[in-house]
């Protein structure tokens, strides 16, 4: 099938919008994901700040960790206000769960893992920065608990699923899959219009030019132009002549070689 200098060129743009438009998808939803994961942590992290302000302020007053029963309200209400929080656990310097949004665990000892914050830079005296990691199926983010002395206490943590992150990506997929298909198909069914509209009389000529000088070239003769032809189809005309003249020059040049091999 032959195709038409406007199909070329409409097959070419669209060709070029789907490679840019997929480049820019993958580093787009790559970056959303970083943003929101980002934002996500930063959210729950303000959520674990509030309640170590309140549990810090009644350690500076001299109550222990333990003897903090309002810690168990606070943690409660955190928690009713957002259902994506899978759980908030308040454990001393030792592991042990002290407070717990699940009243079930409470008095049970938390993974080695969540005590390496305790012993690191980050839970020294003055400690604000939060800690994260992933727990299983759920994210973890926390701050330590440091008294007026700078002890530490203990330390305070937040658990959200990370199906939460994969929901919200997911459905960022779903419309930028839309909007991809929309903007697609938009700009190729635009493109072909206007490829067809500028490029009709190009593709008209360049017809014209190769039907002539087939014809020239297979049949003989000379071109002859259009009387109002332009100057590009006068050249034309002259460029088929010289090619006809050529040819019968290299066909005549073939014979006359192939005669004198037969003399030979």
């Amino acid at each position: 099938m032959s195709w038409s200098l406007a199909r070329k060129v409409s097959v070419a743009l669209f060709a070029i919008l789907l490679a840019t438009m997929l480049t820019t998808a993958v580093f787009g939803y790559y970056k959303f994901e970083d943003v929101l994961s980002s934002l996500v942590r930063s959210r729950y992290s303000f959520v674990v700040f509030t309640i170590k302000q309140k549990v810090e302020d009644s350690l500076n007053l001299g109550f222990s960790l333990r003897q903090i029963r309002q810690v168990q309200d606070v943690i409660e209400l955190e928690k009713a206000r957002d259902d994506q929080i899978h759980g908030i656990d308040v454990y001393d310097h030792n592991g042990e769960v002290l407070f717990d949004t699940d009243r079930g665990v409470m008095g049970s000892r938390v993974p080695a893992r969540w005590l390496e914050p305790l012993a690191s830079p980050s839970g020294t005296a003055g400690a604000t920065q939060p800690f994260s990691f992933i727990d299983e199926d759920a994210m973890v983010v926390g701050l330590p608990l440091v008294n007026s002395l700078g002890k530490v206490e203990g330390a305070v943590v937040l658990r959200y699923p990370e199906a939460y992150l994969e929901r919200e990506l997911g459905n960022l997929l779903g419309r930028l899959a839309l909007e991809f298909l929309t903007v697609l198909s938009a700009f190729a069914l635009a493109g072909t219009l206007a490829a067809y509209v500028l490029l009709r009389v190009v593709g008209r000529r360049l017809g014209a030019m190769e039907t002539t000088l087939a014809k020239v070239l297979a049949v003989g003769g000379e071109a002859v132009p259009n009387p109002n032809a332009d100057e590009f189809e006068l050249r034309f005309a002259e460029f088929c002549d010289k090619s006809r003249e050529a040819v019968e020059q290299i066909t005549e040049a073939s014979a006359e070689v192939e005669r004198l091999d037969r003399l030979a």
